[in-house]
């Protein structure tokens, strides 16, 4: 089973959106640096178990999310869907057997001990489709 799990969202307006978040009753919840992608992840829980919206905050302004905004400006950057335990390097070896073009030659660890991949927006339609499973703790990440 896969699931819609959050809309990444580029921005250099952190403090706004996360006034109208919270005038719109979203909760902020996990604040994260991912030194691997150049960015600080700001979560916000959606009601009854939806999906969440991850604003993406550029750390690293040579890192891509600070290239996609400077290409594209602030906006969606991403759908995120879950993918069940333990089946990601099948799904992102399925995906590259029937033709997609994934970003990661393999999964890498991302925000919330999570691992990820992600489809090329070449290969989605124009969208950057994140695919992730938790991920068990590792000393290095437990470090951070």
């Amino acid at each position: 089973m896969i699931t819609l799990d959050h809309i990444g969202i580029a921005t250099q307006s952190v403090p706004e959106l996360k006034k109208l978040f919270q005038i719109l009753g979203l909760h902020s919840g996990v604040t994260e640096k991912v030194d691997d992608q150049g960015v600080v992840v700001h979560f916000f829980t959606l009601p009854k178990e939806s999906p969440h919206l991850e604003l993406l905050e550029v750390a690293d302004p040579s890192g891509t999310v600070a290239k996609f905004i400077e290409k594209r400006g602030p906006g969606v950057h991403h759908l995120s869907f879950r993918v069940e335990p333990g089946t990601l390097n099948d799904t992102c070896l399925k995906l590259k057997e029937a033709g997609y073009r994934l970003i990661y030659d393999a999964p890498k660890p991302g925000a919330q001990n999570m691992n990820i991949n992600f489809i090329h927006p070449q290969s989605a339609g124009g969208i950057l489709i994140e695919l992730m499973e938790p991920n068990a703790p590792s000393p290095e990440r437990s470090k951070k």
